[in-house]
């Protein structure tokens, strides 16, 4: 037999090479395309967060630590140089502590300032004050108001009674904080365990103090018009706002019921027992009572024009006419009505003493 040629070999090579090269990359195709089918069919998980495919909302909440958020108050009132004045605590809604602090400290310029701060297991939720000594809107409140005591204005001081801040004050199931703003007007508050909302007030007069107008354990707010110094009429123009809903308001029923009352004059409650009422003894008592009861009327609900009408038909001498106007157009806005028209009010019954003065707006 005929041995092949270097060249026949070579060639033979060659082709048996090419053989196993396809070979090969068919075994490679295969192995990848049985892999392929075995990822597919598996029930391996990708996702960092499990079967559930989505991050729960424990991975966004710190884990509950009253301490921890004491201690972060702690540190910051110590940066501050804020000194603690009160803590107080009470109880969330759905169970839980709730920590409320009221500090004070001293500004750049030497003034007393306030701050407040407020604490749940989830978080600090009401951080308020204390304000910048640049800051030229001082309106927000940053004073802790331990305790209201109805009928007059709180102090900070306030001895502690019923109706205290980490309490629920108006029966809505949530611990309430009172705060005060540095021109006296307040704020009230609702915590919840991961954070806090102020509640509306609807009031005519900015809220000051508090009120128990029907006597049934809870407190209104209350406001007054403020008179200028020597005012000559000085009504009390008192406004009331019960809580209804979700806010504090003047247009519900506990309010407008105050206000009707009000509005029939002070010998309203002694009119069915036979005394009589004393009549006014000059005119700016008898412009007094008319502003009061026209103000209580509108915020009763009944008709301001009607209201306006009686009290522009209330005879106003010169040296009254200016403090008159003023104190008509309270009650016009406190109605949404109208501005006084031009001569508004009578013809006076009898002079009035020329040192009297208007009051200053």
């Amino acid at each position: 037999m005929r041995t092949g040629t270097v060249t026949e070999k070579l060639s033979l090579t060659m082709s048996v090479l090419r053989l196993v090269c396809v070979v090969c990359v068919v075994c490679v195709v295969c192995v990848v395309c049985v892999s392929c089918a075995s990822s597919c069919a598996s029930d391996h998980q990708v996702s960092p967060w499990g079967a559930a495919g989505r991050p729960t909302l424990g991975a966004f909440v710190a884990p509950p630590d009253l301490d921890a958020r004491l201690h972060a108050i702690d540190v910051e009132a110590a940066e501050l140089g804020l000194k603690l004045e009160v803590e107080l605590r009470g109880a969330l809604r759905r169970g839980g502590e709730v920590v409320v602090r009221g500090y004070s400290g001293t500004d750049a310029l030497g003034r007393r300032t306030s701050a407040v701060r407020v604490a749940t297991p989830h978080g600090v939720v009401i951080a308020a004050g204390p304000l910048d000594s640049g800051r030229v809107d001082r309106r927000q409140a940053t004073q802790l108001i331990p305790s209201l005591l109805p009928g007059h204005e709180p102090e900070a001081t306030e001895q502690l009674g019923a109706f205290r801040s980490g309490t629920d004050l108006n029966r809505d199931g949530a611990p309430d904080v009172v705060l005060r703003n540095e021109e006296g007007e307040l704020e009230i508050w609702a915590v919840q365990p991961l954070g806090a909302a102020r509640y509306a007030v609807e009031l005519a007069a900015p809220p000051r103090f508090a009120l128990d107008v029907d006597q049934d354990g809870t407190l209104e707010l209350a406001g007054r018009i403020p008179l200028g110094e020597g005012d000559p009429i000085a009504p009390d123009l008192l406004d009331v706002a019960g809580f209804e809903g979700d806010r504090y308001t003047h247009r519900g029923s506990v309010a407008r019921a105050f206000h009707a009352t009000r509005a029939e004059g002070p010998g309203a409650e002694t009119a069915g027992q036979g005394k009589r009422q004393e009549p006014p003894k000059d005119d700016a008592a008898r412009l007094r009572g008319a502003l009061e009861r026209a103000w209580h009327a509108v915020l009763a609900g009944r008709p301001a024009a009607e209201a306006l009408a009686t009290l522009d038909r209330e005879p106003v001498t010169p040296a009254l006419r200016g403090a008159f106007s003023a104190h008509r157009a309270r009650v016009a806005a406190a109605a949404g009505g109208p501005p006084a028209p031009p001569g508004a009010g009578g013809v006076p019954t009898r002079p009035q003493g020329a040192s009297e003065t208007p009051a200053r707006r």
